[in-house]
């Protein structure tokens, strides 16, 4: 048995040095660090067992005990930070720094003296009973100060896992986590069997942090596989043009990509809300306003094969469509020159308000001698005319939303005021003509406008209403321009 365990206590030293040396050149990232510390110090621990099965005097054999506590300082701080890292619950820099220097004060104090009674009660006792030769020792405070330190480490590294397995909703990444769960449950296995002393004097702690090893390796190099294909799919992802958010069947959040994350900051939170707002999105069918941007949001569902995994939403910036399709539309409806309803849209509007059923007032607006004004100065002054009441109309629309301002023909004018009655249709006409004729235009001067007021009448139809209004302004152009006439 002795021959076996030390043979087996020398291959695997130049196995992990040989691990070690393997690794060294991939050491690209911080899993690959922890395993090169765990790694080297896997080796410096074997080397002093080595030492210890093969001493002949307690010397020897105290030297060796020393290089292996040197090896065991540092595989359970490696082991820690490579479950943490691992599984996502990373430790601050600063806590990583103060372990190290813990690890260290205690390695020192394991070299100063032969005989610390902090971490050696005693060192005297060589013992030839058990499988090899060994000094027997009494535990020092100190000892079991490291070992409650190292429960709590790996007991922080398995709850942390745990966790992580629980949360985890994809097959390989469980897998993996559970690998790395197993890490800790042989590491905690080695140090209670050591503890109690069944191997009859032999470190079983040796043999957990060689198993240990070889599960770090296969998740190390699984892990690697696994970030690859989510570097790939991240990299796509990120550099479509839609956001991308994936929803399991719960309804919580498993994945989205950076232009998702710019559209809704709060997934970087996985802020909860953000599906609220996607779902407001699907069922509105519109293009959604976000900061001066425009988006439509589809979904389908997420399934393999036969089974549904969840809901899948695509956000589509649709911007330059919207503003170009709106252009085209306010094209379609409005005047060009002066930005006014033309004549078809404010028809539309007139019946509109008719069918509402409410008080609906017309004032039909002329700009008087217009005709002069083009012979005498030219159209482009005559332009600059027709740009005057029309932002007077603008005007006077923007302080009331509810009424419509159209151009009618020419220098012909419309405004439309639902539920207005036509005293008060009379009231808006007269500061538009006032508003109007105090305007000093270049060249033409002062102008006036003349305009007709009136109000539907249950029977009346559209073009009824609106021959009335110009039956109205006919008459303010008849009676000496410059004035209101109601009918």
């Amino acid at each position: 048995m002795y021959n076996f365990l030390l043979w087996f206590q020398g291959l695997s030293t130049v196995a992990v040095f040989a691990t070690m040396i393997w690794f060294f050149p991939s050491w690209k990232n911080r899993i690959h660090s922890y395993l090169f510390i765990y790694t080297l110090s896997v080796t410096v621990n074997n080397i002093g067992y080595f030492i210890v099965m093969t001493a002949d005097n307690k010397t020897d054999s105290l030297w060796g005990t020393k290089i292996e506590y040197m090896g065991k300082l540092f595989i359970t701080c490696a082991l820690l930070f490579f479950m943490t890292e691992y599984t996502g619950a990373r430790i601050s820099e600063y806590t990583k720094r103060t372990i190290a220097i813990i690890h260290v004060l205690i390695g020192i104090l394991v070299f100063t003296s032969d005989t610390s009674k902090l971490y050696y009660e005693s060192t005297d006792k060589w013992v030839e009973t058990g499988l090899f030769p060994h000094i027997e020792f009494d535990h020092g405070i100190f000892y079991y100060l490291y070992i409650m330190m190292v429960a709590g480490y790996i007991i922080y590294a398995l709850v942390s896992s745990i966790r992580q397995l629980v949360n985890e909703r994809r097959h390989k990444r469980k897998i993996q986590t559970a690998i790395i769960i197993a890490c800790g449950v042989v590491m905690a296995l080695g140090i209670i069997l050591y503890s109690t002393g069944i191997m009859g004097g032999y470190d079983s702690t040796t043999i957990s942090y060689l198993i240990c090893l070889v599960l770090m390796i296969i998740a190390t190099i699984k892990y690697d596989l696994i970030a690859a294909l989510d570097a790939v799919k991240n990299y796509i992802a990120d550099n479509m043009t839609e956001g991308i958010v994936a929803v399991d069947t719960d309804g919580a959040i498993i994945y989205h990509n950076l232009i998702a994350e710019r559209i809704y900051p709060g997934l970087k939170e996985n802020d909860e809300r953000v599906l609220t707002q996607l779902l407001e999105a699907v069922k509105s069918e519109d293009a959604i306003n976000i900061k001066k941007n425009y988006y439509k949001v589809e979904q389908s569902d997420l399934t393999d094969d036969k089974k549904v995994l969840g809901k899948l939403y695509v956000i589509d910036d649709v911007t330059i469509e919207y503003n170009h399709n709106k252009e085209l539309q306010l094209r379609s409806i409005t005047d060009g020159m002066t930005g006014l309803f033309n004549r078809t849209e404010t028809l539309r509007r007139i019946e509109e308000a008719m069918n509402a059923g409410h008080h609906v007032s017309l004032v039909m607006i002329d700009i008087d001698n217009f005709k002069s004004v083009n012979d005498s100065y030219g159209h482009d002054v005559g332009d600059t005319v027709i740009k005057g009441i029309s932002k007077v109309m603008k005007d006077l629309t923007i302080l009331d939303p509810k009424l419509s301002a159209g151009r009618w023909g020419g220098e012909e004018f419309m405004l439309v005021m639902p539920r207005t009655s036509v005293e008060d249709a009379k009231e808006a006409a007269e500061k538009i003509r006032e508003e109007f004729a105090a305007i000093d235009f270049q060249y033409a001067g002062h102008r006036t406008v003349s305009l007709g007021v009136t109000e539907f009448v249950e029977g009346d139809d559209a073009d009824g209403f609106c021959k009335r209004a110009d039956e109205a302004l006919y008459i303010s152009k008849q009676e000496g321009k410059n004035r209101t006439t109601i009918k």
